[in-house]
């Protein structure tokens, strides 16, 4: 063999091995740079918490099905310098972005998602906190969306299954507070948080021994709606427990609208006459729900009632709300006909 054709041969082979090992590069390029195709999808924001690795990253992008599969996106991530710069923040990823575009997305300052503030006071219905939110300055959320996403929420294990016919499942579990809210958020996030809320709540006080924590929630919307002045709450509670104890109807006239599905300052003789398990003037014990939502102070006063021996109240002065307290019918009676001039 001569000089001139070794050389030539040479040369074939390696340019021969160039070529396989340029093709094998973009094949491994593409194989990690590309997630499977699929259909489109909606994007999803994703909140990457501080100091989660490319690996917890990897398991909380398979989860939201932004990829599909940890394996390839971690073996990517291995190659790639910049899995070790990922930064905590929230941020807008569609499934179908190849695995470079993810990195580079979340190796990005991301923008801060742009917010809107929502204050749901206390006392509230289920129906009156939606459209609070949904009348809230810069709120994207309609209240047929929020309604349609309670079908998307979880309860809480606590809450009974046997509620009665036409019951609202969600009444009293949506949390009156101050709320910050994304407006890129889900529906259904936005109710898990006023949900998670009030879980947080309960656990952090300590209900009398044979009490539920639906039970407390019940407790806690009957002194919210009755009581106007927060001192008041633990006396309130005292008379619903102490009425519990001895068996007597709560007659309470909050119970009352609840049921006829009214709001007014007035309950009617004829209104007491309502049929409905709310109605505690015909019902003995807790309505089977809240009837509002309760706030922090109700649900304390629900866990720890006034020690007193208190069966009755009626207001007293129509301006602040307060009430006077008795023991006996008669005082009752008596508190009554001084309140009205008598």
């Amino acid at each position: 063999m001569t000089k001139g054709k070794a050389t030539r041969r040479f040369l074939t082979v390696l340019i021969v091995l160039a070529l396989l090992l340029v093709g094998s590069l973009a094949a491994v390029n593409a194989l990690l740079g590309e997630p499977p195709e699929g259909p489109a999808q909606q994007a999803v924001d994703i909140r990457i918490p501080k100091g989660l690795g490319a690996s917890g990253v990897a398991d909380l992008l398979d989860r939201e099905g932004i990829i599909d599969g940890t394996f390839m996106f971690n073996l990517r991530a291995r190659f790639d310098d910049r899995s070790s710069q990922i930064r905590a923040g929230t941020y807008r990823l569609n499934p179908g972005m190849s695995y470079d575009e993810i990195l580079t997305v979340l190796t990005t300052v991301p923008e801060e998602a742009p917010t809107f503030t929502v204050t749901i006071p206390e006392g509230l219905t289920v129906d009156q906190t939606l459209k609070r939110i949904a009348q809230a300055k810069r709120s994207p959320f309609t209240v047929r969306q929020l309604r349609r996403a309670l079908n998307g929420v979880a309860t809480p294990e606590w809450v009974p299954g046997n509620l009665p016919e036409g019951a609202e499942v969600f009444e009293g579990l949506l949390f009156p507070d101050t709320y910050e809210v994304r407006r890129r958020a889900r529906a259904r996030e936005v109710i898990a948080e006023l949900i998670a809320r009030t879980q947080d709540i309960l656990s952090g006080v300590e209900s009398p021994e044979g009490v539920s924590n639906y039970e407390l929630l019940i407790m806690g919307s009957l002194i919210e709606r009755e009581a106007r002045l927060r001192r008041e709450q633990p006396k309130i509670a005292s008379v619903i427990y102490n009425r519990l104890q001895q068996d007597m109807p709560l007659q309470i006239d909050a119970t009352v609208l609840y049921a006829l599905g009214e709001h007014r300052d007035r309950v009617l003789i004829e209104d007491l006459e309502v049929d409905s398990p709310w109605n505690t003037y015909q019902q003995q014990g807790l309505p089977p729900t809240p009837i509002s939502g309760a706030g922090q102070a109700a649900i304390t006063a629900a866990a720890q009632p006034a020690s007193t021996d208190f069966l009755y109240y009626v207001v007293v002065d129509p301006d602040t709300g307060r009430h006077a307290f008795s023991a006996s019918y008669q005082e009752f009676l008596d508190d009554k006909a001084r309140a009205q001039g008598g």
